[in-house]
């Protein structure tokens, strides 16, 4: 874990805490909100450190946009979601965004047992998990079968994901201070 500069930590809460919110109320992170990241994090990332800056946002951007790519590809992620990622790779490099991916996916998880609990649902989970599981085993899209496990699906429970990237991003900067 790479401590970040002040002018990228106050960047990446910026942008964490604007797509959480945006996506909270309407359900979409917007496009000029992901591409002000971006370029932000480029300019930065270069005037802090010259080349070798601009070279680990490339790299920041490319594993953030990775991590969430095969999931977006099975339906099970928006696709603002995938270009958050990647604009907070560029902010943060590409071993704190591995990190970061690391942590949104375990507060992401407790979140999504919370958003269970308040709606009840657990048999139903558990079939469509192992529905999911069936599927991926023999290479074929769960979305196919069961309609309702894409996110275009109106009867699909969303999580608004950039709230656990957001949670993620938190806290990793709370560790990286204390670390």
């Amino acid at each position: 874990m790479s401590p970040l500069p002040v002018p990228l930590q106050l960047l990446l809460l910026t942008l964490a805490l604007i797509a959480a919110i945006w996506d909270v109320v309407t359900r979409r992170i917007p496009n000029w909100l992901v591409l002000a990241g971006l370029a932000a994090a480029l300019m930065l990332q270069t005037w802090i450190q010259g080349w070798a800056g601009l070279g680990q946002a490339a790299m920041g951007f490319g594993l953030g946009f990775l991590v969430f790519f095969p999931i977006f590809l099975l339906q099970g992620k928006g696709g603002g979601d995938v270009k958050l990622m990647a604009a907070i790779g560029a902010i943060t490099g590409p071993k704190n965004v591995f990190l970061i991916f690391l942590l949104t996916a375990i507060l992401g998880g407790v979140m999504a047992v919370g958003l269970l609990l308040l709606r009840g649902g657990w048999r139903r989970t558990f079939s469509n998990i192992a529905h999911i599981v069936g599927s991926l085993c023999r290479w074929q899209l769960p979305s196919q079968q069961r309609p309702e496990l894409s996110l275009d699906h109106p009867a699909s429970v969303k999580l608004p994901y950039a709230v656990p990237i957001a949670a993620g991003s938190f806290l990793f900067l709370l560790l990286s201070r204390s670390g």
